[in-house]
């Protein structure tokens, strides 16, 4: 019953972040692949991923490849087994700040361009556009101080090991 207890926690959580990541346009599939490796202290192969979460090892391929391509896992190989395995990124923190940064930069870009056409005759919008640009050169820079700290945070800490 412990076991069983344990397993329905982990799917708990699993769905969970699904449905967070869902909401931000990453397939659910994806959210509950993520969520399982977080949630996993070994490597897992396709094989494993695809019965775990009781979906096709196509479908899990094919996310595990697009969470490849964004940084937030990797993928590795073991000696004599020619079936890749898939992890955490060690640094998912520092890659997840620096693509929330790269967003926010891009959408700011074109806010900036849409304020330098503002015509005088539109004072709110150009209001509202100065206040968006405004908000966004603050997150920029409240989140690059972030991500400074805490890779100063992370280089004075041991990290944990991944000799396997």
């Amino acid at each position: 019953m412990a076991a069983r207890s344990k397993h329905s926690r982990t799917d708990e959580v699993v769905e969970r972040i699904a449905v967070l990541l869902e909401a931000d346009g990453m397939p659910r599939v994806a959210g509950r692949l993520f969520g399982l490796l977080l949630l996993s202290a070994e490597p897992l192969s396709l094989d494993a991923l695809a019965s775990q979460l009781g979906v096709s090892k196509a479908s899990i391929s094919v996310n595990a490849r697009m969470l490849e391509d964004k940084g937030v896992v990797e993928r590795v190989g073991r000696q004599a087994d020619r079936r890749d395995y898939y992890r955490i990124a060690d640094d998912i923190l520092e890659r997840t700040l620096e693509q929330r940064i790269a967003r926010i930069r891009r959408f700011n870009q074109a806010i900036t361009v849409a304020r330098a056409a503002c015509a005088t005759e539109h004072d709110i919008v150009c209001a509202r556009l100065e206040n968006m640009e405004r908000a966004h050169n603050h997150l920029i820079e409240v989140t690059e101080r972030a991500l400074d700290e805490w890779r100063t945070r992370r280089a004075s800490t041991p990290s944990p090991s991944r000799a396997r």
